[in-house]
């Protein structure tokens, strides 16, 4: 993109940012998440190739910033669906803790550990630093060198095998 172009992107992103930024507070509940959006956003506008000029460059960035949040907020949604399947295999509340309910939590849990065992080493090492040790995909994607998509696939990979024993012990 040539400095005409950027600087006139950057002028109108300073104007709307904070404006946006509010929208996606809203939308998300947290101020923090939405200066992560916005910077998010600003990174694809700059990443951007741009055959033709912007007509509208205050139009153009709320969309972008308006995708933006809504790609994060399905993410969201998404991950909270896979964590509500994990939890529900892991722990049943319904019962209290008789001598079989520990038994069979203990089987459970060393099947667990046996399909993480059987997940190839980086699958296995991804899906343990976000869903143990709590670390955000993009902080795990810098860490190894590899884009936010690739570890959503290694994290669904494995999620997608823990949902097959969780089928084959409902059986």
């Amino acid at each position: 993109m040539d400095r005409l172009k950027l600087a006139k992107l950057i002028g109108a992103f300073v104007k709307v940012r904070p404006r946006l930024e509010a929208v996606a507070q809203a939308r998300t509940g947290c101020r923090a998440t939405a200066e992560d959006l916005m910077q998010d956003a600003w990174l694809k506008l700059e990443n951007t190739r741009y055959d033709s000029p912007i007509d509208n460059p205050g139009a153009y960035i709320t969309q972008v910033a308006h995708t933006t949040v809504a790609g994060h907020l399905r993410k969201e949604r998404r991950r909270a669906e896979i964590d509500a399947e994990v939890c529900g295999l892991l722990w049943d509340t319904a019962d209290e803790a008789s001598p079989e309910r520990v038994l069979i939590g203990r089987q459970n849990l060393c099947s667990v550990c046996a399909v993480l065992n059987e997940l190839p080493g980086k699958t296995r090492r991804i899906f343990l630093m976000n869903r143990v040790e709590q670390i955000p995909h993009r902080r795990i994607a810098e860490m190894l060198g590899i884009s936010d998509e690739s570890v959503y696939y290694h994290i669904r990979r494995a999620l997608e095998r823990l949902a097959e024993l969780r089928d084959e012990l409902a059986d």
